[in-house]
């Protein structure tokens, strides 16, 4: 039999030692939406219904100069495509590209990845609520670093190119 998942119960089970800034936000219609941040990296708890799923969402935007540049470039973006799939393909639950204005999108025309985990309330426990908060938090950390390895190629060979 489910279970109904208060805010309540749902911040006991985030570790304090971990998540850091739980906040609890209003207004966008869900039951509840607990912000926190974990190494950094903001992430949402969000329940919308009373008997519904916790949702763990985090949301990697590319909207730094540099990475938008690999984004527009065709080549660039395929690289960028190849080193996140084994990214993606490890992350927990779902993945949906997003463009600038939100919305689902093709990879051409990404602008952000958006990340969500469901817990269920029959299988929700302290345990699952942390792997899923981890595991979305190091896949937007995975996603960052392999960015951030292609902007670091791609200024490594723009300045061998100049030495030439």
């Amino acid at each position: 039999m489910a279970t109904h998942l208060s805010r309540e119960q749902t911040e006991a089970w985030l570790d304090e030692s971990v998540v850091q800034g739980v906040e609890s936000e209003s207004g966008d219609g869900a039951e509840y939406n607990l912000q926190l941040q974990l190494s950094r990296l903001p992430l949402h708890v969000i329940k919308e219904e009373t008997w519904g799923p916790l949702r763990v969402v985090g949301e990697c935007t590319f909207d730094t100069d540099r990475v938008a540049a690999l984004v527009e470039n065709a080549e660039r973006r395929q690289e960028l495509l190849l080193g996140l799939n084994p990214v993606l393909a490890g992350a927990p639950g779902f993945y949906t590209f997003l463009d600038d204005e939100g919305d689902p999108c093709e990879f051409p025309r990404i602008h952000s990845i958006l990340l969500e985990d469901r817990l269920y309330p029959d299988g929700a426990s302290q345990q699952a609520l942390m792997n899923s908060v981890m595991a979305t938090a190091s896949t937007m950390r995975s996603i960052q670093n392999t960015a951030a390895a292609l902007q670091n190629q791609s200024i490594q060979s723009a300045h061998d190119d100049s030495t030439e």
